[in-house]
């Protein structure tokens, strides 16, 4: 077996890495171009409690920047 030649899902340039879903509509989150355009937001409670708490910035909006799960603030990605 040798080290390097990962293939599939597995490879470090796979999507599936840096990508994720708004919680709340389903939008594919996109982090390494979220770094640019500032659009991705999450809950710090519910994220190191293990749920995947991250929102698009249209839904941050109409939730008023509140997590739904547990009224905590919403903090943006890449501050």
């Amino acid at each position: 077996m040798t080290i390097g030649l990962l293939k599939g899902v597995n490879k470090s340039g796979h999507k599936g890495w840096t990508t994720e879903k708004c919680a709340i509509c389903g939008t594919t989150l996109d982090f390494v171009s979220g770094y640019e355009a500032k659009n991705i937001y999450y809950c710090p409670r519910c994220v190191s409690q293990g749920l995947k708490a991250y929102f698009c910035s249209a839904d941050a909006r109409v939730l008023h920047y509140k997590c739904p799960y547990c009224k905590g603030e919403l903090k943006p990605y890449y501050a």
